[in-house]
């Protein structure tokens, strides 16, 4: 026996570039890599992140339009109270009597202290409400609960009053500074003079408690401007109106305005964008760091591949190539442990024993197949392939096996149908329905529960005559263009005898035609083209012409998004008895 020759000393595989299966491995790991991190990175930058956005601007909106509404309520109240307050001239009148000596100073005192305390004295809104009566030197009238507080209030703002009181005429101001917020407003006769002024003392918290809960609850720097109080310096006419998202900045802008008969109000709101995108941005960071963390898992996969699988299959394959060369009796230096390791001793010893019998038998075994193949093909024809698939048919029949028995009949079908017919050029429609059955049943096979066949066969057309392979073809153009390429869909056949004529849809509701499948189709219907895409329906409708000329019809009909239709019309004699069927030729 010739000694084992190994590889020792040579290279026993050679790289392919592109090519090669460690490069292909290599690239499938990476792209189990990239993609996701892509795919991720997408999502969590234009989708995720733009959800979120719509989210929160969405919540701002709706929470900053209720608070501002609220808001606006609250100052209209007060704008309304203090008109109240001149309307009923209540204080009017009482400082005329007390201008014409009608009354003392202490009964103008005593009535006003209870108006004010009657209307104002217990409202949650005020802190106090005071009048100063023109003409007085600055006597200050208050409700009884706020006096310490008003006399607070005018201690540090008594010029701020006083000149709000002579630049304001018949209109109201809210003024003020810090935590304290007031209403000015002037009260007049009937004679339209100025009887005095209406100072209310706010509670900020409670008049602007919707913006202050909304500035709470949000995390939000607010800045605010009620006529004179609140933010001045703020330039409000350049700040658009909205929601704002500024990157840049890292900043969510709410703002809004409002100029009233009454008052003008602007609100802006200013939120730390980072914070209201932190479960986002948590996502991302912690997406960055698992895929950082899989690099070096990664790398461990790729030399693992390399030396477990992709190194040995290298070897495999260029000492099979040297094989082929000629070089027989090449070993590999694998050893059992694994698969690989079993495979390539395996390998060694089949080429050691290979070398051996080509050696002894070469040529007698190689002219001894080629005899055998030789009588294996002469015998391989019609005949014999119908004998063979009713020996099939026999033992699983035999065995049990429904399925296979189901689909050796269907095939003994299709090939009695394409192989024999007594060369038959028309067939009763009872046989081409067969056919079509067994082809029916492989492509449920092929498809399963998403292809629906409905079948509507009226009895009298049965016995009715068409071309040979008329409607398998059909089918099997409906799967090819308009199931197959849908995934799924619904066939239906529906054949109806009407007078002399026999009358076949075939209609699938799969990919629909475009206008290219519509010229393709109209060129093969007119034998202008022999595109194999829809030779079938060349050859049915060329057949139809010979057989019955003008008299029979074939059309497709069908568009993109609606169902495409086959419909053939073939005459029929008054009578078409089974024995003419038969005969037909």
């Amino acid at each position: 026996m010739t000694k084992r020759r190994s590889v020792a000393g040579k290279p026993l595989y050679h790289h392919r570039g592109l090519f090669s299966l460690r490069f292909q491995i290599v690239f499938i790991l990476l792209l189990c890599y990239i993609i996701p991190t892509i795919v991720l990175g997408i999502f969590a930058r234009h989708i995720l992140l733009g959800s979120v956005q719509k989210n929160v601007e969405s919540a701002l909106v709706s929470n900053a339009k209720y608070a501002w509404n609220t808001t606006v309520q609250n100052l209209d109240r007060i704008v309304a109270l203090g008109q109240e307050a001149v309307y009923d001239e209540e204080l009017a009148n009482a400082w005329n009597q007390w201008r014409s000596s009608a009354i003392s100073n202490a009964e103008f005192l005593r009535l006003s202290r209870n108006y004010l305390d009657q209307q104002f004295g217990r409202d949650r809104f005020f802190t106090f409400a005071a009048f100063i009566p023109a003409g007085s030197d600055g006597l200050l009238i208050s409700n009884p609960s706020g006096q310490s507080a008003a006399s607070d209030f005018f201690r540090e703002n008594e010029a701020l009053v006083s000149h709000a009181a002579e630049s304001l005429d018949t209109q109201s101001l809210f003024t003020g500074s810090g935590e304290q917020m007031c209403f000015i407003r002037n009260v007049l006769n009937l004679r339209m003079e100025n009887t005095g002024t209406l100072v209310f003392g706010l509670n900020r918290n409670q008049v602007l408690e919707p913006l202050i809960t909304l500035q709470s609850g949000w995390k939000a720097n607010m800045s605010l401007l009620v006529d004179e109080y609140g933010d001045r310096e703020t330039d409000w006419a350049s700040l658009p109106e909205g929601f704002t998202d500024l990157p840049q900045e890292n900043t969510l802008r709410y703002v809004q305005s409002e100029t009233g008969d009454h008052y003008d109000l602007h609100l802006l709101l200013a939120l730390n964008r980072a914070e209201q995108y932190h479960e986002l941005y948590t996502f991302q960071n912690l997406t960055l760091l698992l895929y950082l963390l899989l690099i070096p898992i990664l790398l461990l996969i790729v030399l693992f591949v390399r030396r477990r699988i992709t190194r040995p299959i290298g070897m495999l394959a260029d000492a099979s190539r040297r094989i082929e060369a000629g070089e027989l009796g090449v070993t590999v230096p694998m050893r059992g442990g694994d698969e690989l390791g079993d495979l390539g001793v395996a390998f060694s010893n089949m080429s050691v024993r290979l070398r051996e019998l080509i050696e002894k038998t070469y040529r007698s075994e190689i002219e001894l197949k080629n005899a055998q193949i030789q009588a294996l093909q002469s015998r391989i024809n019609p005949h014999f392939l119908n004998n063979a698939l009713e020996t099939i048919n026999w033992q699983a029949r035999m065995e049990g096996s429904e399925t296979i028995e189901n689909m050796v009949s269907a095939l003994s079908v299709l090939l009695n149908a394409t192989l024999g017919r007594k060369n038959r050029r028309v067939v009763p429609l009872r046989e081409e329905l067969e056919v079509a059955e067994g082809y029916i049943f492989f492509i449920q096979q092929r498809f399963g529960d998403s292809l629906i066949i409905t079948r509507d066969i009226d009895p009298e057309a049965e016995t009715c005559i068409v071309p040979l392979l008329t409607v398998q073809p059909v089918l099997e153009n409906a799967v090819d263009h308009g199931i197959a390429p849908a995934g799924e869909g619904t066939i239906r056949i529906s054949v109806r005898r009407t007078d002399n004529c026999l009358r076949m849809q075939i209609a699938n509701t799969g990919r629909g035609l475009d206008a290219e499948d519509r010229a393709r189709i109209d060129a093969a219907l007119s034998g202008e083209s022999c595109e194999s895409n829809h030779l079938g329906l060349a050859n049915i409708a060329s057949r139809l012409r010979l057989l019955f000329g003008s008299q029979a019809v074939l059309t497709v009909t069908g568009a993109p998004d609606e169902e495409t239709v086959v419909e053939i019309m073939i005459p029929q004699p008054e009578e078409t008895p089974h024995s003419k069927e038969d005969s037909a030729s």
